[in-house]
């Protein structure tokens, strides 16, 4: 997955519990992965997830 340039996408923040962050970001390394390319993966499929389960 491409990453857009830099300024033109907003910037989220927020404060995952640590265990979940750390396992995490574990993860993404082993798969020599950034992790806000992970998490933009696991967005893309959570959206897909709630759009079928929507019927939209």
């Amino acid at each position: 997955m491409a990453r857009p340039a830099t300024g033109q996408t907003k910037v989220m923040g927020f404060r995952p519990p640590k265990p979940l962050r750390d396992e995490f970001e574990a993860l993404a390394k082993s798969e020599e992965r950034s992790p806000s390319d992970a998490l933009i993966e696991a967005m893309h499929d959570w959206v897909k997830k709630k759009r079928r389960e929507q019927g939209t």
